[in-house]
């Protein structure tokens, strides 16, 4: 077994998208940040394009190290959502973040991580 660590080469390349769910209904949540860095155990190298030109999904294979710097969020609702409902649940996250979401009955199913650009894959054993 090796570890190996890959993280962005350029600032403002990593993403955090958390999809939730209520009613039958979708939302996301987008957060951006200025650097992150994940960490792979397994037998030899991981499969990776360093150049990174449509993005790179970090998948189960790949354990969060860290998020640095949150610099950008944005939210995604439903067209027929009122501006009233979309207002309340980002009142509910500024105030209370996941609980927040849970107290609204929101329930967060999901979320993705991708690096955007360039990508540094270093063996640490």
């Amino acid at each position: 077994m090796s570890t190996w660590q890959l993280s962005t080469k350029q600032k403002k390349s990593a993403l955090e998208i958390q999809f939730w769910w209520k009613d039958g209904q979708v939302i996301t949540r987008e957060e951006g940040y200025r650097w992150g860095k994940f960490t792979y155990v397994g037998e030899g190298e991981p499969e990776v394009d360093l150049d990174n030109p449509h993005g790179f999904l970090l998948d189960s294979d790949w354990e969060l190290d860290y998020l640095d710097d949150g610099c950008w969020s944005s939210w995604e609702f439903p067209d027929d959502m009122s501006d009233e409902e979309r207002e309340k649940i980002q009142d509910a996250w500024d105030a209370e973040f996941y609980e927040g979401m849970d107290e609204l009955g929101w329930s967060n199913d999901d979320t993705e991580f991708w690096f955007h650009g360039p990508l540094l894959l270093e063996k640490t054993d």
